[in-house]
């Protein structure tokens, strides 16, 4: 009856240990680069991990305006964790859904008028698109986490790589 006990209690350990990584959850800032607007980027990432191979990431970025052009961009990636150094790094291939929103601002100017300063028009193009990339994560203690990734947008017209670094609070 014992052996019965202490082997349930063992089954039970190795559980809830093989799933201490569910339902972790982050929230942090991202800063980097975009090839295609050859501008820097900003935004918020959230990320919920189903279990230790396992996590989801939405994240919201704002393509800085160059050349008249910038973007508000929505993605959602799958990442597949692998953990490296007993925890405390973990490298992750990702792939998920982009959808894009790219803005192009050309000023109107009214010739008649030399008083006129001229107003910004703007013309909005969104496109749907899939992500594909790479990214490492270093846990710097149990509730912050920094993050390198890089990464391919293949989108209609505005496909390119994006090149990201955040610091992120886990809870």
């Amino acid at each position: 009856m014992a052996a019965v006990a202490a082997l349930t209690l063992c089954g039970i350990m190795s559980v809830s240990a093989a799933d201490s990584y569910k339902g972790e959850k982050t929230l942090g800032v991202i800063v980097g680069y975009n090839s295609y607007n050859e501008r820097p980027l900003a935004g918020a990432q959230f990320s919920y991990r189903f279990n230790r191979l396992l996590r989801l990431s939405p994240e919201v970025t704002y393509v800085f305006r160059h050349d008249g052009l910038d973007a508000l961009r929505f993605d959602l990636d799958m990442q597949f964790v692998f953990p490296v150094a007993q925890g405390k790094c973990d490298v992750f291939p990702y792939a998920g859904v982009d959808y894009s929103s790219w803005n192009y601002h050309a000023p109107d100017i009214d010739h008649s008028d030399a008083t006129a300063g001229g107003n910004d028009v703007s013309t909005r193009l969104s496109r749907i698109g899939l992500n594909l990339g790479a990214g490492c994560g270093i846990n710097l203690s149990g509730s912050l986490r920094l993050s390198v990734t890089a990464g391919y947008t293949f989108i209609q017209y505005f496909h390119g790589v994006d090149i990201c670094a955040g610091i992120h609070y886990r809870f």
